[in-house]
């Protein structure tokens, strides 16, 4: 074992590496790198719950899923649990609690997939663009024949600080939803 070697870092002119980004940056910059999949994946058969305290944590980051023998089947992101597309999701049968990250995530069969290379010499209005015409949120970045990152259209969406329209639920709504679902009835 040995002492690295340290210093006062009060001595050194540190600049950041910091770049504020804009539509005509280089679309590198919004890649989510996967250096480790291990570091960032998440079982299929894990619960929707356990999956959520993961998440959670790490709100923005797409998440690899992998099956039991640790190849990789799909992505999953906070967006593939937000409620409201759990609530679409859930009937007699199908309940909150029986609900896998399998059965929510994005297969890898439905993904579109972009090289690294191409990435490169693109901007991020080129990746929206795409984006948008495929009518897809994530976006596959491959190097080598191998998956190298991942985009997400609601990662730019936060970096860039871009207007987004969304629909709020609220309480009604929800409640709404369970009953017809659950065929459930208020008592009074």
């Amino acid at each position: 074992m040995k002492m690295l070697r340290y210093f006062d870092s009060s001595s050194l002119e540190l600049t950041i590496g910091h770049q504020n980004l804009n539509l005509e940056s280089s679309a590198i910059a919004i890649m989510q790198k996967i250096d480790n999949h291990h570091l960032c994946s998440l079982p299929k058969e894990m619960s929707i719950a356990d999956a959520r305290k993961y998440l959670i944590t790490a709100f923005g980051i797409e998440f690899l899923v992998t099956n039991s023998l640790g190849h990789w089947e799909g992505v999953v992101s906070y967006a593939e649990l937000a409620p409201e597309r759990i609530l679409r999701m859930l009937n007699k049968t199908v309940t909150p609690l029986s609900l896998t990250v399998g059965d929510v995530m994005l297969c890898r069969e439905n993904l579109f997939a972009i090289t690294k290379k191409e990435l490169i010499t693109s901007t991020i209005e080129d990746v929206l663009l795409t984006l948008n015409t495929l009518s897809s949120r994530v976006l596959l970045v491959i190097d080598n024949n191998e998956l190298c990152g991942i985009i997400n259209s609601n990662n730019i969406i936060e970096l860039l600080k871009l207007p987004i329209q969304t629909k709020k639920n609220n309480v009604a709504d929800i409640v709404h939803q369970l009953r017809e679902t659950h065929h459930l009835t208020l008592d009074t």
